[in-house]
């Protein structure tokens, strides 16, 4: 590695003086085989002509450039070139080119928020877009692989970018929007150097690292911790699938493990509840999972029946307990917050209603709720502290309140959005601590020094004084009734009626599978869920059921529940369409 703080190219130079004739991706394709790779030389080779391409088309320092790419690794060459001509590039999901919908009004709205000067993109994906007034009016440019540049020479190096200041944005993140409108997180080169340098050292990468990931590239997660770590030697190979062959075919992913004796791999944790209901003992026991060391969960909210129940599924295959490693992060801190989370706490089900995270005994038959460590902060000069959203006050030993984080990896801001940066990058702590913080939104406590997340801020649920986490409902009724999809349940909140005193009532949307219900099999699934939603939680619910596409959820998979809200109270929900007799009845 280059001495002191380093950029990306810098350390991809160091790279390339090292180990030229590494391969360093390789991409597997929908029937999990090996389908194209890049390696350093390579990657080199193609950032420098990318570079080139940009200037050509008149992009100049300093100018944003979204970049729209299918799985594939043409992103990582795109990516880097913008680096190397001083673009900032700025990753975003790909609209579905044939029914562009709500993804291409995201896309809209980041291309004006960054006021982007082009989208790129390469042919795989150009020539399946038509575009129209649902698209942005900016310039494409297909990077599409093409003649190979010249060889790399110091003089090659010495065209490429580099910035005065490591404060200057190395790329802009632009959120999820699973609560709001998507913002563009600004990371810096010093936050990314050392983000990189603490995934590092957390996660034991080396020259025997070989990770396997499908999360997209656009996702911090998938961006960050495989491809930018793999591209500065930090990890010697990643193995990359798509997000959708993951999907149709969730044993994929670990027969790929298998195959190549992978180290390293993360999901967030819908995944290994759907690649346990999607195996079958007999293609399990076809695996060999004894190379993993780090499983990274992260992303969403952990579930402790999740682990447990992948646990069991996959132990018999090899898979190590001991290399399942639950974090906690977020874009805004440019990833990582907490790392390593040791297992799961059970606390009283009546006390965390009030705010309280009372630990109980395994013996303890009182209701309990049960939420899994996301581990300790570990970079040098970070602090986390829990605090009252509303007084800004310190939360005392194991009480809930919102997570506050500073460190060299809190991100410098939203691109633009000054006042709001102001208020979630500069926060202050009442008791007089002169460290300004992020607040990321989430609730939380601390036990034992270890971070154990609970929900987000805005999600939460107050009825009668009483605290409900929406995640807690879902995942009480991920058993309520046998038609229900998995993953297919969102609860939110909405408010109650003027003559009642409750101020909230909850709404659970509730995905079904096959064809629509009949009015008694509705009726009978309406009731489990009611049922369940009272027994676990001591409150009614008002239950709406809908084929898959009722939950709205984002491209990284996570609930927009702020968006089903506004679906249901604007009538627009996709619910299953009811006859003129039974909406008599």
């Amino acid at each position: 590695m280059p001495p002191g703080e380093w950029t990306l190219l810098a350390a991809l130079r160091a790279l390339y003086e090292r180990v030229p004739r590494r391969v360093l991706l390789v991409y597997v394709d929908e029937a999990g085989r090996d389908a194209g790779s890049l390696d350093v030389t390579g990657l080199v080779a193609e950032t420098e002509r990318i570079r080139g391409l940009l200037l050509d088309h008149g992009l100049r320092q300093g100018d944003r450039a979204v970049l729209l790419y299918l799985p594939s690794l043409d992103f990582v060459s795109a990516f880097l070139g913008c680096l190397a001509a001083g673009v900032v590039p700025v990753p975003v999901a790909p609209p579905n080119p044939f029914r562009p919908g709500y993804d291409a009004e995201v896309l809209s709205a980041v291309v004006a928020g960054s006021a982007a000067a082009a989208l790129l993109t390469h042919d795989d994906y150009r020539s399946l877009v038509t575009p129209d007034s649902r698209w942005p009016a900016v310039p494409w440019v297909s990077t599409h692989p093409g003649t190979a540049a010249e060889a790399a020479t110091d003089e090659v190096f010495g065209r490429w970018y580099e910035p005065a200041d490591l404060d200057e944005p190395v790329f802009l993140q632009y959120t999820s929007g699973s609560t709001g409108t998507p913002k563009g997180v600004v990371v810096s080169h010093r936050n990314i150097h050392h983000e990189l340098i603490a995934i590092a050292r957390d996660l034991g990468l080396g020259d025997d690292t070989v990770a396997v990931t499908w999360v997209p590239h656009f996702h911090d997660l998938g961006l960050v911790s495989f491809l930018l770590d793999t591209v500065v030697g930090f990890s010697s190979r990643t193995y990359v699938m798509s997000p959708l062959t993951f999907l149709r075919d969730p044993a994929l992913w670990l027969e790929v493990i298998s195959r190549v004796r992978a180290t390293h791999t993360a999901a967030p944790n819908f995944a290994f509840d759907l690649v346990v209901r999607k195996t079958t003992p007999e293609r399990r026991a076809r695996l060999d999972l004894r190379s993993l060391r780090v499983v990274g969960s992260s992303g969403e909210l952990i579930r402790p029946g999740t682990v447990s129940r992948f646990l069991e599924a996959f132990t018999p295959s090899g898979f190590p307990p001991r290399a399942f490693y639950p974090t906690y992060g977020m874009a805004e801190h440019t990833l990582s917050i907490t790392m390593g989370g040791s297992g799961p706490l059970r606390v009283d089900a009546e006390a965390i209603e009030k705010g309280k995270a009372v630990p109980l005994a395994d013996d303890d038959g009182r209701p309990a709720v049960a939420y899994h460590a996301c581990g300790w902060v570990t970079k040098p000069g970070a602090r986390l502290r829990i605090v009252d959203p509303r007084t800004m006050e310190p939360c005392g030993p194991e009480e809930v309140g919102e997570i506050w984080v500073d460190s060299v990896t809190k991100a410098r801001g939203y691109w633009g959005l000054p006042e709001e940066t102001e208020a979630t990058f500069r926060a202050v702590v009442a008791d007089g601590d002169p460290r300004r913080y992020l607040r990321t939104g989430d609730l939380g406590f601390v036990h034992d020094g270890e971070l154990f997340v609970t929900g987000r801020y805005k999600d939460l649920i107050i009825i009668r004084g009483h605290n409900h986490y929406p995640q807690d409902i879902e995942d009480s009724l991920r058993d309520a009734h046998p038609v229900i999809r998995p993953g297919g349940v969102a609860a939110f909140s909405v408010p109650a009626p003027r003559d009642e005193a409750a101020g909230e009532r909850i709404v659970v949307f509730a995905e079904t599978n096959g064809d629509a219900p009949s009015l008694e099999e509705a009726a009978e699934i309406t009731r489990a869920v009611r049922g369940v939603v009272s027994r676990d939680h001591g409150v009614a619910a008002e239950v709406v059921l809908g084929p898959r596409g009722l939950v709205l959820k984002t491209t990284s998979g996570k609930i927009r529940r702020s968006a089903c809200r506004e679906a249901y109270l604007k009538g627009e929900a996709a619910v299953w369409p009811v006859t003129p007799e039974e909406r008599d009845t």
